[in-house]
């Protein structure tokens, strides 16, 4: 890894905003309980729920335009800026803010064309198709909802601006005070790692395992704290050579659900080793070492998208590692630590400490 990598320190709630949008749309992926995550959408007025369900759809988080956000970059900032903006400029906004990689700029041309087309064509889809070739798979729904986003951006970027004040007025905002302790805290346990470790080993413990070799072709890296996004990392390039990770700032024992008893770490390590398959994965990679998705399916005899189903769980538990190569397929291990750190919080727990 280059030693020269730049880092730089963001912080703001306006992260947590859209990463716990992103999650509260899929439960099941980051061990939400499916009928809560239902409950907080539920508040809202059902056509403002669908504008923030089909958001989730047409974008991922939006690092690199909350990057650029003024400070103090929190709810009522991204409230600010949107409506600064005219409606049918918050979408490009959002998904494409700054970036200047020619990739971006030639997908943001084609979506920006899209405008007031009539009908999804099969060659609509396949030029969208086209610039996700890393996503394993893409539904209909998902061709359709970006499509449509973009026929008519002014319609989109008006009702994404009501629904997520509707959304921080109904859960958000009082979300807000529960994050900002975490993540300030996250904020100085991670530069203290920094001053102690080289960059991949800090990473590597802020993400619970994730050994983030793909960085070593960026030059500056920024790095922001999630309480939403723990144990998981999320990431995103500004352009070939600038990237931003979000990392864990969810302090142990603290479940995701506010007011829960079981911490999240004990509850997902618990429901991954229970299940046989989950254990056959971990017993492999303790046997083989370091192993490929396509050498687990093999070995499980079973479709790497089920194979991905599992390794999700056991990563939210803590109990698998991962290393992601700029240039090589992502192998895993076995992270005897969760282990520990599991029969640990179930002691804690049952002890009353």
């Amino acid at each position: 890894m280059k030693q020269e990598i730049k880092v730089i320190w963001d912080k703001g709630t306006a992260y947590d905003l859209f990463t716990s949008l992103y999650i509260i749309h899929r439960p099941d992926e980051y061990g939400l309980r499916a009928s809560w995550a239902a409950g907080v959408r539920s508040r809202l007025p059902i056509q403002l729920r669908d504008a923030l369900e089909r958001a989730q759809m047409v974008f991922y988080v939006p690092l690199a335009w909350l990057h650029t956000l003024p400070e103090p970059k929190d709810a009522a900032t991204v409230l600010d800026v949107l409506k600064s903006l005219p409606p049918e400029e918050r979408l490009p906004a959002l998904i494409f803010a700054d970036k200047t990689d020619q990739r971006s700029l030639e997908y943001k041309d084609f979506l920006l064309s899209l405008e007031g087309k009539q009908r999804l064509t099969a060659r609509i889809e396949r030029q969208i198709l086209s610039y996700h070739s890393n996503r394993p798979s893409i539904t209909k729904e998902y061709l359709r909802t970006v499509f449509e986003a973009w026929v008519d951006p002014k319609q989109f970027g008006i009702d994404l601006v009501l629904a997520l004040e509707a959304y921080i007025k109904s859960f958000f905002g009082e979300e807000e005070a529960r994050i900002i302790p975490a993540q300030e805290e996250a904020l100085e346990k991670a530069q203290s790692l920094f001053r102690e470790h080289d960059l991949l080993t800090m990473l590597e413990n802020l993400s619970t395992g994730v050994r983030m070799e793909s960085i070593s072709e960026l030059s500056t890296l920024i790095l922001a704290p999630s309480f939403w996004g723990a144990p998981f990392v999320f990431s995103d390039t500004l352009d070939d050579q600038t990237g931003i990770i979000l990392f864990g700032a969810r302090p142990e024992g603290t479940a995701l659900i506010p007011g829960e008893l079981v911490p999240d770490e004990l509850l997902n390590a618990l429901k991954a080793i229970a299940d046989p398959t989950r254990l056959r994965i971990l017993y492999y990679l303790r046997e083989n070492g370091p192993s490929s998705l396509g050498e687990l399916a093999s070995i499980l005899r079973l479709r790497p998208p089920t194979v991905v189903h599992h390794l999700q769980n056991l990563r939210l538990a803590g109990l698998v590692g991962v290393t992601v190569s700029p240039k090589a397929e992502r192998r895993y291990t076995l992270r005897m630590s969760g282990l520990d750190t599991t029969i640990y919080h179930l002691r804690n727990f049952l002890s009353g400490e």
